[in-house]
């Protein structure tokens, strides 16, 4: 009888190869394991009573990850003759369940063992703690001690297999830029609990996620500040010693970094060079974003680098990952860091075609408010807002235009913010609007035969902004207005480029999308009959 897994995995990457391997030897069976794009799969032949075992055994030692999704179980006639996918040799992964259970297990030889080794995690190998020049096993009375100093109001600078940094008790969060959450159970009461990225935190890659902080916190500890990174032990040395800090009911750590001041140094001493990644993640709408990471195949970057155009290197990555080069896809690339473009990638076409010019802005601001003048009925608005918001009219002169360096809506919406006089940027703003919708502000192309030599018509945008103004609408409103009204033009050009061309999916990257409030609107606006793709493994803005 053979039993086949299938697990929804979307990565590339061999860490549920590694676990199986590594869980399934243990069992009196025959076994294969495979990959492909989207799946991992273990087939195991044995009798019914180990396969019940397997069964049974499988959820205990599988850890989750940020890359699955899903599991289902058939039963198939024959074993496949495909051969077996191979571990890796090293693997890039947190401490697995299998050595957790040993480090935990008081009558075992690894108990609180911060070096336990397995081929399907990885730590520091044959290796010992140095505390204040004196040399210490990895035992429960060190990390009771190490516990005790945090306890102390002690800062402890400590060597993990992502790096060294110094950790002490959580005292001050507006000065704190990451926090180390030592107990999971209690992260509610500093922050929003989103259920999705709580459970990416205590996934296999152990991640780090930005939370919003909670009022009652806020108010409580009189913090000004809207958000916190968090993240949780991703090697048994800071898992050990958050067991510890439970009992000082102890639930957060500020980190700093490794040049920071200290009082005790829990040094490693090993011949090991070992840096496990902490790839950076964000959920939304049921999507994963990965925001930073080092983790995904560096083939990737082969990609990425053929392009001297960011926006097209970016494009690159997504059709590669997804496999996507027999498809029409259109592509919106929207940056902070570099210049936007949309792009439309077809094999009739030849490849890329370009369906929008630069979004560049005049020389200067004398410059924009002559367009503004010039144009239809902008005379008597830019007469009427100069009347009315004076130094608001003043202040925007001594923007230097020159000083943008990027062509895009970012780069739009810190000129609109000098304009309308705005004290914080649209983003925030538009991540504080408690409403659904904005105002439409004016998003439209100026129009022309050939796509590629459309420019946006940032006048008409700035104009109904000001008209907005004068009309009474407030800052934060009229700021999810902009970020709505983008959101809906972007869904109208697909439609606008599927009228021409046959689109048959829609790919959205740059670090715009890594702003929620944006990323939710846009897949509220693009209608369901175009499927959405976003990098896997890949960062979404290199």
């Amino acid at each position: 009888m053979v039993l086949k897994f299938k697990f929804k995995y979307e990565a590339t990457n061999k860490t549920y190869v590694n676990i199986l391997h590594s869980f399934i030897k243990n069992h009196e069976c025959e076994y294969k394991i495979l990959q492909d794009l989207e799946h991992v799969y273990l087939l195991v032949e044995a009798k019914e009573e180990v396969l019940e075992e397997v069964s049974n055994n499988l959820s205990k030692y599988l850890p989750m990850s940020i890359y699955y999704e899903g599991l289902e179980v058939d039963v198939v006639k024959t074993m496949p003759k495909l051969e077996s996918v191979k571990a890796e040799e090293q693997a890039l992964n947190s401490f697995c369940p299998t050595c957790l259970e040993e480090v935990e297990n008081e009558k075992g030889v690894n108990y609180y063992n911060a070096f336990k080794f397995c081929k399907a995690c990885k730590t520091f190998e044959n290796a010992t703690f140095l505390l204040d020049e004196k040399e210490e096993k990895s035992s429960k009375k060190l990390f009771k001690k190490v516990a005790s100093l945090i306890n102390d109001n002690k800062k402890i600078k400590i060597k993990t297999i992502s790096g060294t940094f110094v950790f002490q008790k959580l005292e001050f969060l507006d000065k704190s830029k990451t926090i180390l959450c030592t107990n999971l159970k209690n992260i509610s009461s500093l922050v929003v609990e989103q259920k999705q990225s709580i459970v990416a935190l205590a996934s296999i890659e152990k991640p780090l996620i930005t939370f919003r902080i909670n009022e009652i916190y806020k108010m409580k500890e009189k913090v000004s500040k809207e958000y916190i990174d968090i993240r949780v032990a991703n090697d048994l040395t800071l898992y050990l010693l958050s067991k510890e800090l439970e009992k000082y009911k102890i639930d957060f750590l500020q980190i700093e970094d490794e040049n920071s001041s200290y009082n005790s140094f829990l040094d490693v001493k090993t011949e090991d060079k070992v840096n496990i990644d902490i790839p950076k993640i964000m959920y939304c709408e049921n999507r994963k974003f990965i925001l930073s990471s080092n983790t995904y195949s560096k083939n990737l970057d082969l990609v990425y680098n053929r392009f001297e155009e960011k926006n097209k290197a970016q494009f690159m990555t997504i059709l590669s990952e997804n496999m996507l080069f027999d498809k029409a896809i259109l592509n919106f690339y929207i940056s902070n860091k570099n210049d936007d473009r949309f792009t439309f990638y077809s094999e009739e076409l030849n490849g890329f075609v370009d369906i929008s010019t630069n979004f560049s802005l005049p020389k200067d601001m004398n410059e924009l408010y002559k367009q503004i003048s010039e144009s239809k009925s902008g005379d008597r608005l830019l007469e009427n807002y100069k009347e009315k918001f004076p130094l608001e009219y003043e202040n925007s002169l001594s923007l230097d235009l020159e000083s943008i360096k990027t062509n895009s809506f970012l780069s739009y919406f810190k000129v609109a913010k000098e304009i309308l006089g705005f004290e914080n940027d649209i983003l925030t703003n538009a991540k504080n609007c408690h409403l659904e919708k904005g105002p439409r502000v004016d998003f439209k192309m100026i129009e022309n035969e050939k796509l590629s030599l459309r420019e946006f018509d940032y006048v008409s945008m700035f104009k109904s902004a000001m008209s907005f103004k004068l009309a009474g609408v407030d800052e934060v409103t009229l700021s999810l207005g902009f970020i709505d009204s983008l959101a809906s033009f972007i869904a109208n050009e697909v439609d606008t480029v599927n009228d021409l061309y046959r689109v048959e999916g829609v790919s959205l990257c740059g670090d715009m999308f890594t702003y929620d409030i944006f990323t939710k609107l846009v897949l509220k606006n693009i209608t369901k009959n175009y499927k959405i793709y976003f990098n896997r493994e890949f960062v979404i803005d290199k």
